[in-house]
């Protein structure tokens, strides 16, 4: 299988070998080297040029990173090779370029002369702080490029669930529904990968039932244990994390825009009583991340049942 990533980092460090008045000529010279790659970036973004940026600036950035791909260099592709069916990386349509530019975007989708180009900025991620992430950072571009979007930046996980968690917990929990209801908006809306939220709890029939949700509307009010991701995770008494539901052969279909999904049980005194349900339009988004802060909410359920 070719090169997943094209590391264009010290190519681009060569502009500290010039003196500041000809950065914009080095830039020049960068667009006639990669052609059309950086030329279709400019057609997106405009005009690049570097002489706002300080040379002592960059040249820590060019440090901090020769640091970080010491120990990040093979995690950067392993975690997208090991999705590779689900990412179709067998098509080769897709490559990843690695450099850097004076904007505040980590990554930009644009053409090139065979296959796209997923144009990764890492300078603008190091600028926000989190280059040591580079890995996650890279792989969260891959799914985001495979869901169709064209552009983005990075979103930390671990801050983002601590302050989503530190939301909920101060919510109200006298109204069980309004709670519930309350944590199915705060995961909807700002989790980007979160595309429906709901809860099934089990009820006098032994089904899952369908109590508070977002999203689009489900004909899968009553689930019966066993069948269906939720029904199986009910059954095993585990948390169940499917990267790809067309892969999936015990799998009840609510939308084909749905990709992937994860369910968490909710216990009490060692039995399940209920679930926490998300649906995702992206391919193989979740991780141990999320089943961590899903599971955390789920306690909190539990403790108010």
């Amino acid at each position: 299988m070719r090169n997943l990533i094209e590391n264009h980092i010290e190519d681009f460090a060569e502009i500290l070998r010039y003196d500041k008045s000809n950065w914009d000529n080095f830039w020049e010279s960068l667009k006639k080297r990669f052609s059309p790659i950086l030329d279709n970036v400019e057609k997106k973004l405009g005009k690049i040029s570097f002489k706002k940026v300080e040379r002592r600036s960059l040249d820590k950035f060019v440090h901090d990173y020769e640091n970080v791909i010491k120990t990040k260099k093979e995690k950067i592709t392993e975690r997208i090779r090991k999705n590779s069916d689900k990412f179709e990386l067998s098509k080769e349509d897709f490559i990843i370029f690695m450099a850097f530019i004076p904007r505040d975007l980590d990554w930009l989708v644009v053409d090139g002369k065979r296959e796209k180009i997923l144009f990764f900025n890492a300078y603008s991620l190091w600028r926000i702080g989190f280059l040591e992430k580079l890995d996650d950072a890279i792989y969260q571009s891959v799914v985001h490029f495979r869901h169709g979007d064209d552009k983005g930046n990075f979103y930390d996980k671990d801050s983002l669930f601590n302050e989503l968690l530190n939301q909920i917990m101060l919510l109200d929990k006298d109204d069980k529904r309004k709670f519930m209801k309350e944590i199915c908006e705060i995961l909807y809306n700002n989790v980007p990968y979160y595309d429906w939220v709901g809860f099934y709890m089990i009820n006098e029939k032994n089904l899952l039932e369908l109590s508070e949700f977002v999203g689009e509307p489900t004909e899968h009010t009553e689930i019966p244990i066993g069948k269906g991701i939720c029904g199986q995770a009910a059954e095993k008494k585990a948390v169940f994390i499917v990267q790809d539901v067309s892969k999936e052969t015990n799998y009840l279909s609510c939308s084909p825009k749905v990709k992937s999904e994860i369910v968490i049980p909710i216990f009490k005194d060692g039995e399940v009583i209920g679930e926490l349900d998300i649906d995702s339009h992206f391919i193989a988004p979740f991780d141990d991340r999320d089943k961590s802060f899903l599971e955390k909410i789920c306690l909190e359920i539990s403790r108010i049942y």
